[in-house]
């Protein structure tokens, strides 16, 4: 048997290593070999043994090979039928090989005997590319894969028609990490995506597709309120501290509001020591400024591969564990426990253990990806249960080395479990049979106190439209005692073009809930605006602090009538420094496509001037032409290709610890023979664009390794972003390309920093 270091030496030589930086010359394992247990395939009666779950709690499983293999995501039906999503083909080897081949699935799965597992399965469909996300819509699923949304018609869990492309920029090609994902239902009727800025509404047989806030990583939660959680690899959680797209951006006004914040620290405790680490190897021993790994227990300090999580909104656990997020980490074998508090405008994080994690395991294969609020009141637990966790395009020589010396790249398939967490002492709750319930029970059912009863009834309810439901609707908008029934009732009635004016004053108008009061304004955005309240109603009711910005953008909105009362107000909200207030009254602006407003001397008249003098601005196809024209227009592709705006955004702005902007940045406008070599080699953070520091959680891998990336791709994207936006730097030429690659081809792959190439 090989030792770890020859292991090491072989794998370090391997060209095609593209997680290798620059200057991580060194990477001797930190973890001595004699304190590394193996890592075998383990039963599941033999994994349980390797959990370590929070006092009062049990974790015991719901299905497991054969019955489910590699699965990443699920969802459950209004019969609590799983329908699962099954990502064959992710890393089946260290190189990757296969990944290419369309080998996922989402199958269906039923507990015929009411025993609390699983023991029938049903394909659904098959010969999917990566499949990451599942959305249950009316006569049919909604299917995210590795490029494309798809949707596909069903009676009952029986396919009735060949998947149909209904979005083919989902996904634009790239790496499998940075792809959309999730399709979370939320309270307003859209489908948002973590790793994306769309969402979607499947209404009347038709897609609706709308720009939205960049969200996360991998998987998407919200509380009872709506607002969104969502994480990346190194962050556990994010809140969003607004309702969703309340605020939007404006790229022509320099626009991108950020409402997240993170809650919590970033601070793990692993169960065992945790060698398999891509950059464990970041050690002071060897050199490095940090420890990746804590140099005494030898486990991974802050996480590095957060994915899926859940705002628990169930009714199993106790309630001192409502208004608790948990969110699993695959790379180190645990799911973290944040408590949000909420307090208007702010949220706030604390672990619910100090030094200790909600649920660890000992066994290295165990993957969580993804955790969701379940019809029983309990927690389902995704395990992708795969000794492989890096992707090719990052996995270092190190983390390699590590997968090979315990055999954790076989087996390639067959894997799987979904674990149910439930607390011992209260019983699960029922099996829904929602699907065929009366209307009348679904209307009762948004009394529910699981969230998941509450979102399912209210999903079911606007897919019937059955006339039948309106008025008890608004007699629950009105009459309920019970806040979250009035809040999805009032999103029933939206969802079901029944809602108006009436329906908002009697949101607005009850001052004892700004629960409320919230949704009314945010709901009265899709009304027609000869159907919308005065403007002077609203603000007479709506009186609490954090209402400000949903305030100024229902009155901005609607400011044609009553324009002295909007700037009076906003006057006031300003002076006060209300958070987002300047961002919604720019929405309205520019959602109307007004720029004629009176001077506020805040931040909006930036804003409007930006609008004003891009708009004057001739687009790159009208300034473009020629061979430039062509290349931009081939760059274009490149870009969604080589996955750049999976990280610099669409509109080139840049996202919230992903990727510093690219409009206006003088790396991309300056010298091209700089940008060539960031594209070619990487580049490790941090850099400072335009006067403000950025330190992106992960590097920029190079491209030159890339068999797929020509230097024409890289001369057409550098022109394309060169030329975009505000940007109007001249053409780049395919020879200026080869000449950086060949001056710099001893660097092998290692990535520059911002002071080398100053």
């Amino acid at each position: 048997m090989k030792t770890l270091g020859t292991l090491l030496l072989l794998a370090s030589s391997l060209l095609a290593q593209q997680g290798n930086r620059e200057g991580h010359d060194n990477m001797n394992p930190v973890v001595p070999e004699e304190l590394i247990p193996p890592a075998p395939v383990l039963s599941v009666e033999d994994a349980l043994k390797t959990f370590e779950l929070a006092e009062g709690f049990t974790i015991e499983p719901v299905a497991a090979e054969p019955l489910v293999e590699k699965p990443v995501d699920l969802k459950f039906d209004g019969n609590g039928r799983i329908w699962v999503v099954e990502m064959r083909g992710y890393m089946p080897d260290v190189d990757g090989n296969d990944e290419h081949l369309p080998q996922g699935r989402i199958a269906v799965l039923e507990d015929t005997n009411n025993d609390g597992r699983a023991d029938k399965r049903t394909i659904f469909l098959d010969n999917i590319h990566l499949p990451r996300a599942i959305a249950l819509v009316k006569d049919g699923v909604l299917i995210g894969d590795q490029t494309q949304l798809y949707f596909c018609g069903r009676n009952g869990i029986q396919r009735t028609s060949e998947p149909i492309v209904v979005d083919e920029k989902y996904a634009p090609a790239g790496n499998v990490e940075h792809k959309p994902n999730a399709l979370m239902p939320h309270l307003n009727n859209w489908l948002y995506c973590a790793k994306g800025e769309f969402r979607y509404q499947w209404k009347n047989g038709n897609l609706h597709k709308d720009s939205t806030q960049f969200r996360g990583q991998w998987g998407l939660s919200m509380d009872n309120f709506g607002r969104i959680y969502h994480t990346n690899n190194s962050v556990i959680l994010r809140g969003d501290r607004l309702l969703p797209d309340v605020l939007e951006s404006f790229p022509k006004a320099k626009l991108k509001p950020n409402t997240s914040t993170i809650l919590g620290s970033n601070r793990v405790y692993p169960s065992r020591v945790t060698p398999g680490v891509n950059r464990a190897y970041i050690a002071k021993i060897n050199g490095y400024d940090k420890d990746t790994l804590d140099p005494k227990t030898h486990k991974l300090i802050n996480a590095s591969a957060v994915a899926g999580l859940a705002y628990y909104r169930g009714d199993q656990f106790p309630e001192s564990w409502n208004d608790v997020a948990f969110s699993t980490e695959s790379v180190v074998n645990l799911v973290k426990a944040t408590r949000v508090t909420a307090d208007g405008l702010n949220l706030s994080g604390e672990h619910v253990f100090a030094d200790k994690e909600f649920l660890t395991s000992t066994d290295e294969r165990f993957r969580p990806v993804n955790i969701h609020t379940a019809p029983d009141g309990s927690l389902y637990l995704v395990d992708y249960y795969h000794g492989i966790i890096q992707h090719k395009t990052y996995m270092t020589s190190y983390l390699r080395a590590q997968t090979l010396s315990r055999g954790l790249e076989k087996p390639s398939y067959e894997l799987g479990r979904i674990y149910r967490i439930r607390h011992k002492d209260k019983p699960l709750g029922p099996q829904p049979q929602l699907l065929n319930a009366p209307s009348k029970e679904l209307v009762e059912t948004l009394a529910h106190p699981n969230g998941w009863w509450r979102d399912t009834a209210q999903r079911l309810l606007v897919e019937r439209n059955d006339p039948s439901t309106i008025q008890p609707l608004k007699n629950n908008l009105r009459n309920h005692p019970n806040e979250l029934t009035r809040i999805h009732s009032l999103w029933a009635l939206e969802g079901l073009d029944q809602m108006d004016h009436q329906d908002i004053l009697a949101t607005v108008s009850h001052e004892n809930s700004s629960a409320l009061q919230t949704h009314g304004l945010t709901a009265a955005l899709s009304l027609p605006p000869d159907q919308v309240s005065s403007s002077k109603g609203a603000i007479a009711c709506a009186k609490a602090p954090h209402l400000e910005p949903y305030l100024t953008r229902f009155i901005v909105a609607n400011f044609s009538e009553e324009p002295q009362i909007i700037l009076s107000t906003f006057g006031t909200y300003t002076q006060q420094k209300a958070p987002f207030v300047v961002d919604a009254a720019a929405t309205s602006l520019f959602s109307k496509n007004i720029t004629d407003f009176p001077k506020t001397k805040t931040k909006l008249d930036s804003h409007l001037a930006n609008f004003k003098r891009n708009q004057k601005q001739l687009t790159p196809e009208q300034r473009l032409s020629g061979d430039h024209l062509a290349s931009f227009k081939r760059g274009e592709t490149v870009y969604s290709i080589a996955a750049c705006v999976g990280c610099h955004g669409a509109d080139g702005l840049g996202l919230p610890n992903l990727g510093p902007p690219l409009d206006q940045s003088e790396w991309v406008t300056g010298h091209p023979d700089r940008l060539a070599k960031i594209l070619l080699h990487g580049l490790q953070g941090p850099i400072t664009v335009n006067g403000k520091k950025y330190n992106p959680a992960a590097a920029m891998p190079g491209l030159s390794f890339n068999p797929t990336i020509t230097d024409q791709n890289l001369a057409d994207v550098m022109t394309y972003v060169r030329a975009n936006w505000s940007n109007k730097a001249p053409l780049v030429t395919e020879s200026q390309v080869k000449a950086v690659r060949e001056a710099t081809k001893d660097r092998n792959g290692r990535l520059y920093t911002a002071d080398e190439l100053q």
